[in-house]
């Protein structure tokens, strides 16, 4: 059985962003399977980070480690993640996000994911 819409909502957005968002890598790296497949581009360029070719990694531990390594540059950058508008059907789904930034400019982003035994299975970010 696959999860509803409304677990995928918040799978992603109050485990993993809202994770993320506070620094804590360890929650949000606990929305994904052990055997994630993750690929992401960056949306908003800080610290270094330019919008350049995507990160990909294909464990949990490894986003973990990833996201980990940046929770200071995060913190100081000050954006938040949030899904704008979804759709999700039999495990699969698709999404507009948008990065906020501390004056509350946005950047926007799409999403592809899919969701096997409770848990983000693949994730794929591209910034728009």
């Amino acid at each position: 059985m696959s999860a509803t819409r409304e677990e995928a909502i918040r799978l992603i957005q109050e485990t993993y962003y809202n994770g993320i968002d506070a620094g804590d890598m360890a929650r949000a790296a606990s929305a994904l399977a052990e055997d994630v497949d993750w690929s992401h581009a960056q949306v908003w360029a800080h610290h270094g980070f330019a919008r350049a070719e995507p990160s990909g990694f294909t464990s949990r531990a490894e986003v973990e480690d990833f996201l980990s390594a940046r929770v200071d540059q995060l913190a100081e950058a000050k954006i938040r993640h949030r899904i704008d508008t979804l759709v999700y059907e039999d495990g699969k789904g698709a999404f507009l996000g948008l990065v906020e930034g501390p004056g509350g400019e946005t950047k926007p982003f799409f999403v592809w994911f899919e969701i096997e035994d409770g848990k983000i299975s693949r994730y794929t970010l591209r910034p728009i």
